[in-house]
């Protein structure tokens, strides 16, 4: 785990020094077999709240983060920002979009981190569950995470998080086709972004009726740029996280755990199977073979699941 041990590692988490929970993100996003190791080692934190944030490219995710968390940190709180970033093609990196829009510093109370996507189509990076808990672990009492924003709904982050909340701007083309797909089935609210912009009365209408036909919660229209219900969001983000610090969510976490371990396992499955048939040269092999019309590619599937 780079040139840091475990126990290095969570002796400065613990202690509050930044450098050493930066780094044991970064041995996460590469490999999360150290996660183990961490969260072995640090103290469980049942009481964090996580907050998923999901929209449409152009919503305005990053800019309405950027808004609330000083906010947060202000009444009293400790908030941390996973933002899933686009993996660049050249590096496999995150592009950090978002980083670039966090204007302000946010102090030793805050803490911002691009997790690169690598791939995933489902809007949230796989090692997500680990670094939102390395934080939790970490002392941050709010952890909000963004997706990348892949143009439709991610249903993936209503696992990650304890809340999900769903961005909708008067410029989404999609904003009325989601709401009639069904999606306040997903989110446990709807955010009405950029609402001083014209078409947000409309589409706040929209948004109602739906909540009122499928017995959600009411949305909120927010501008970021006036400050139209900013307090109002700070207010339900704060009243949801005491809930849950007062009584966790238990089966929540009972249902990330699950899905944590059956991760890892099939991480180790894929991984125990790719070598026990032979690696990725045996894969090589095959495909020569198939691409010469030596053998079929389901016979090269058969040499291959055989073993």
């Amino acid at each position: 785990m780079s040139s840091r041990t475990v126990e290095e590692l969570v002796s400065g988490i613990l202690r509050g020094h930044r450098r050493d929970l930066a780094q044991a993100i970064t041995a996460v996003e590469q490999d999360e077999l150290k996660a183990d190791a961490l969260l072995s080692a640090l103290p469980p934190a049942p009481g964090a709240f996580r907050l998923g944030l999901t929209g449409a490219p152009g919503v305005g995710t990053s800019t309405f983060i950027a808004k609330v968390v000083p906010l947060l940190i202000e009444s009293g709180e400790k908030v941390a920002v996973l933002a899933v970033d686009p993996t660049s093609p050249v590096t496999g990196g995150a592009l950090l979009g978002d980083r670039a829009r966090m204007s302000s510093d946010m102090g030793d109370a805050g803490w911002f981190r691009s997790l690169a996507s690598r791939g995933s189509t489902s809007g949230v990076a796989g090692c997500t569950d680990h670094a939102a808990e390395i934080l939790a672990r970490a002392g941050f009492g709010i952890i909000i995470i963004e997706t990348v924003g892949v143009g439709q709904l991610e249903v993936e982050i209503a696992t990650e998080a304890d809340q999900s909340w769903l961005l909708l701007s008067p410029e989404g083309g999609d904003a009325i086709q989601l709401l009639k797909g069904g999606v306040l089935e997903v989110v446990q609210r709807v955010i009405v972004h950029k609402s001083d912009r014209p078409g947000a009365e409309e589409l706040m209408r929209w948004v109602e009726e739906a909540a009122r036909d499928q017995a959600a919660a009411d949305p909120v229209a927010v501008s970021s740029q006036t400050g139209i219900g900013l307090k109002e969001v700070v207010d339900l983000v704060l009243s949801a996280a005491k809930a849950q610090r007062s009584k966790p969510d238990e089966g929540r976490s009972k249902e990330r755990l699950r899905r944590r371990l059956l991760r890892r396992a099939e991480q180790e499955w894929i991984k125990k199977g790719l070598e026990d048939s032979g690696g990725e040269s045996q894969i090589d092999r095959l495909v020569d073979q198939v691409f010469e019309g030596q053998i079929e590619a389901r016979e090269a599937l058969a040499k291959l699941t055989d073993r």
